[in-house]
């Protein structure tokens, strides 16, 4: 029998990566044939779902029976909240120590991408990549192009490499999806300072020369080899970019390629959970 999956998670929000794969797992697993429920993070009246997902709240039914479902956390929710019996960690970004100590021993691991994987957590193999690439909104439109701009989010640059005149994006402009492309597709370059962003995507799909700055930690190779969607279309520093420019079009395949891999992904995670779980 299988059961169904409970998803801790805050309301949906465009802008926020982490959050709206959350919701994009549920609905995918919805779709596949699984019993699916999003769990909010804060009990409030207006709790914003995607109208495009199929992301049913849950139920009380489901929460009374809760040594009977699995529960998926985020990596930065410490502890067991819901007190569950069968939990999934869903490391979607770097996880923090501060976080990871708080987890059971039981507790099964999931990595968003190869990228965030640290030793001591282990389950190297399980990788549940969920994404969504509005690639009906982020493309080339063939707009003529001037100047840059430039993210730097959660990162904490030692040295600025942009123009002065390049045009600054903030934090939370990320969920004006339209806005964001316009922009992508009126400028030339695009200086992405958070390693672990998915502008960079966007703004190569839009035409736009991305530039991921190194941040020191990761190598070339590491990076390259963290995500299949760091592969193509994008320069892991501006010495990278001639790489970036020859390769963006194996971009719109590899992107055609992971839409289908994730339902094989998710199909895979919920009967690995199902069959660990019993």
């Amino acid at each position: 029998m299988k059961k169904p999956f409970i998803i801790y998670t805050y309301d949906y929000s465009p802008g926020v990566g982490g959050i709206k794969v959350m919701h994009k797992l549920c609905d995918l697993l919805n779709k596949n044939g699984y019993e699916s429920y999003l769990m909010p993070i804060h009990i409030r009246e207006d709790f914003y779902v995607c109208d495009d997902y199929d992301t049913p709240l849950i139920t009380q039914e489901i929460l009374d029976d809760l040594d009977n479902a699995i529960v998926i956390y985020p990596e930065g929710i410490k502890y067991n909240p819901l007190n569950a019996k069968n939990v999934v960690r869903w490391i979607l970004g770097p996880p923090r120590t501060e976080d990871t100590i708080t987890y059971s021993k039981s507790d099964l691991i999931y990595w968003y991408m190869d990228y965030y994987y640290i030793e001591s957590l282990g389950y190297k193999e399980n990788i549940l990549q969920i994404s969504e690439f509005h690639d009906n909104i982020f493309k080339n439109i063939g707009n003529k192009r001037n100047g840059s701009c430039y993210s730097i989010r959660k990162a904490n640059p030692k040295q600025l490499i942009h123009p002065n005149d390049s045009i600054f994006i903030p934090f939370n402009s990320a969920g004006d999806l339209t806005s964001l492309s316009e922009l992508f597709n009126k400028t030339e370059r695009f200086y992405c300072y958070d390693n672990y962003t998915f502008l960079h995507t966007q703004a190569a799909m839009c035409g736009c020369l991305s530039i991921v700055v190194p941040d020191g930690v990761k190598t070339k190779e590491e990076w390259l080899e963290g995500s299949p969607l760091h592969k193509y279309g994008i320069a892991y520093g501006e010495d990278d970019i001639s790489r970036a420019i020859e390769t963006l079009p194996l971009l719109f395949k590899e992107i055609e390629n992971q839409k289908n891999k994730m339902v094989e992904q998710t199909i895979k995670f919920a009967n690995n959970c199902n069959n660990l779980f019993i």
